[in-house]
């Protein structure tokens, strides 16, 4: 027969096995998603920026129409210092039927910068809103239209814009790296992290949310996209 184990003994194995699991539930709560989860309409976004076809439309260095991406026949050739991030998010509000600044309000190129700055000053009153990184990611991951804008202080250059994509990242991921995006510009992706794809922009994005780079969010009607035909060329 086994002499018993002393209370003290038993009150240790407990106490470490109650450490255990709190060091296991804070590894899975680090390692938890940032952001909720990706609703149906979360979903429902994550679809539409999959099927706008970004990877081989509003393409760099191509004269292109703002509204479909295509190579516009009127400007036909290559241009050395053509993009299209601003443009790319102009054709996606249009289908989304969300308010903002875009052709013929404002000429095509040049346009990141005046959309941001237009975010700021006009788009609250047309149901806009401006958000930290996390909540910014929180809402595209439950359908909203959100958009991370830089604006160039130098008049001269382009500013940068793009979408917020779904992301189920971690929050290590998120103040590393920034939400994840969908964009044209000087690369086109279906997803790239805010660092990456600011990464032409020294100081727009720095770790810890620390750069330039401002969230803008708006709420989408999804039924009405869903009946809403894509554009295409006038």
């Amino acid at each position: 027969m086994r002499p018993p184990v002393p209370s003290r003994v038993r009150l240790a194995a407990h106490r470490l096995v109650w450490l255990l699991a709190m060091l296991w539930l804070g590894t899975q709560t680090a390692l938890a998603a940032c952001c909720g989860p990706i609703t149906p309409a979360g979903d429902q976004l994550r679809q539409f920026l999959d099927q706008s076809g970004v990877e081989h439309l509003w393409l760099p260095h191509e004269h292109v129409h703002w509204l479909t991406g295509l190579p516009d026949l009127e400007r036909p050739g290559q241009s050395r210092h053509a993009t299209h991030c601003s443009a790319y998010v102009a054709a996606m509000s249009v289908r989304l039927g969300v308010p903002l600044l875009r052709p013929p309000e404002h000429r095509a190129d040049m346009l990141a910068t005046p959309q941001t700055q237009w975010l700021e000053t006009t788009g609250p009153s047309q149901g806009w809103r401006e958000v930290d990184r996390r909540v910014a990611q929180s809402l595209a991951n439950q359908g909203e239209f959100v958009l991370a804008a830089w604006a160039n202080p130098d008049p001269r250059r382009s500013g940068h814009i793009a979408i917020v994509r779904p992301s189920m990242q971690t929050t290590a991921e998120l103040d590393q790296h920034g939400p994840e995006l969908t964009m044209a510009g000087h690369l086109n992706a279906l997803r790239i992290s805010t660092e990456r794809g600011f990464e032409d922009h020294p100081g727009a994005w720095i770790a810890g949310g620390k750069g330039t780079v401002r969230f803008f969010a708006h709420t989408v009607d999804w039924s009405r996209v869903q009946a809403q035909p894509s554009p295409t060329r006038p």
